[in-house]
């Protein structure tokens, strides 16, 4: 009986035979997952705050008193004692002896003369807080091909406020001192970096206390009305002045630090 040719193995059989063990098929090797590795780059703040002082000379102007505009300088004193925590002072003069009337909106005279009616004022003479900051944001812009460096900070405290009525009602008797309240304040504040000592910066400041105005009732009898004790009014009256401030902060010392790697 003729023996029927058997066909060659292909060259794939071949190999595969060939890395075969004599004992049986070799076992498939399990590959490993493939991983996908993020990496995230983190910025280094651009200006430490830790353990540096700030002076920061500014100018003030209040907001919402229809009545008086009151014009300020101001200086604040600050110490870092963590990057985002600070403690220092904060002192506003008012007083530049000129006619407080003249400073105004001209809208008291007004309603004097048109309505017949007073209005109880009192002038700012200064103010002077001890107060925390805490700097809760931070980032930076571009403007062109310039990169600006930012951070925004929250400012309160308690101290006191000096203000003095200014005679409205009975001008020709009455005079007033200078009278110190205990005055309290809270504020938003940005600061852009010039240079990593170097800020320009504004403020939005709430101011409140507890104040004293001229009596609005004038006494009939001469007696009862040149009695100093009848020209104020028998109640405080809770304050509440906003004011917008913008100045320079200078960081100390100035000379160039190292960031941590």
């Amino acid at each position: 009986m003729r023996r029927k040719p058997s066909r060659p193995r292909s060259r794939r059989a071949k190999a595969i035979s060939s890395k075969s063990s004599p004992e049986g098929p070799a076992e498939a090797v399990p590959q490993r997952d493939e991983i996908a590795e993020e990496i995230y780059a983190v910025q280094q703040i651009y200006a430490l705050r830790l353990k540096r002082v700030e002076l920061a000379p500014s100018v003030a102007l209040s907001l919402n008193d229809p009545y008086l505009k009151h014009y300020g300088l101001g200086l604040a004193l600050n110490y870092w004692f963590t990057n985002v925590l600070a403690l220092g002072v904060n002192f506003n003069w008012y007083d530049w002896g000129t006619n407080p009337l003249e400073r105004g909106t001209n809208i008291i005279p007004r309603i004097q003369n048109q309505f017949r009616l007073g209005v109880p004022i009192n002038d700012w003479q200064m103010g002077l807080w001890v107060n925390f900051t805490y700097v809760p944001f931070y980032g930076k812009f571009k403007v062109r091909k310039k990169i600006f460096q930012w951070d925004s900070y929250l400012i309160g405290g308690v101290g006191i406020m000096r203000t003095q009525p200014i005679p409205v009602f009975d001008a020709a008797v009455r005079s007033f001192d200078w009278q110190t309240n205990v005055a309290f304040n809270v504020g938003i504040g940005l600061r852009i970096f010039l240079t990593r000592y170097l800020t320009f910066f504004t403020e939005f400041r709430a101011y409140m206390w507890p104040d004293q105005f001229e009596n609005v009732d004038v006494a009939p009898d001469d007696a009862d009305r040149n009695n100093p004790d009848t020209w104020l009014q028998s109640d405080s009256t809770f304050v509440a002045n906003t004011s917008i401030q913008i100045g320079l902060t200078f960081f100390f010392p100035t000379r160039d630090y190292q960031l941590p790697k």
